[in-house]
């Protein structure tokens, strides 16, 4: 059971990896767009798809951009052990103490999760209705979704982590790694 886990685990940590990478690439891309049609009202005819009010609307698409990168780009990070750690205090301590504080930062890792994913879907749900003035065809609720779903993808690596111990030891998590393969 705990292997199918991990392989489910594997699919999300690529969904994740994608999604991030995705959100960035379109966030520069809409970022230099943006500039372009500030600085220049001959906007070419090969992006006469983009609407071209003089970029209201380069800055609330690259939010969403950002959110996603963030949020979902940290639930990677955690599985592959490349958040930020601050481990002095863990260094010093006998290997026991070690593994019971690996448990507590673990439970609440689990607790914050879930404190974010409710008070995210809470806050998605009070915004629903709210369209983005410079994207109407957006609202605010659904701008603010990768809060919430980018916490549930971490939740889930929290859950594989407890169950089934850390997976930074293995090649998937470690890609672009220079440990890859030694």
């Amino acid at each position: 059971m705990k292997n199918i886990y991990v392989l489910v685990m594997d699919g999300v940590y690529r969904i994740c990896i994608w999604l991030s990478g995705i959100s960035l690439l379109f966030m520069t891309f809409i970022y230099l767009v943006g500039i372009y049609a500030r600085f220049r009202p001959d906007f070419p005819e090969w992006l006469g798809f983009l609407p071209h009010a003089s970029t209201s609307w380069p800055e609330p698409l690259s939010q969403i951009c950002m959110i996603t990168f963030s949020f979902v780009g940290a639930a990677a990070a955690y599985r592959a052990g490349s958040h930020i750690a601050i481990t002095m205090l863990v260094d010093r301590i006998n290997p026991v103490m070690k593994k019971g504080l690996a448990v507590f930062v673990d439970l609440a890792m689990l607790a914050t999760c879930l404190f974010i994913i409710h008070w995210g879907i809470v806050g998605c749900m009070d915004a629903w209705e709210d369209v983005v003035p410079s994207l109407p065809f957006l609202t605010s609720g659904i701008t603010h979704l990768p809060i919430p779903l980018g916490s549930f993808f971490t939740l889930l690596f929290v859950v594989e982590k407890l169950l089934c111990g850390p997976q930074t030891h293995r090649e998937l998590v470690q890609f672009g790694s220079p440990k890859v393969g030694h």
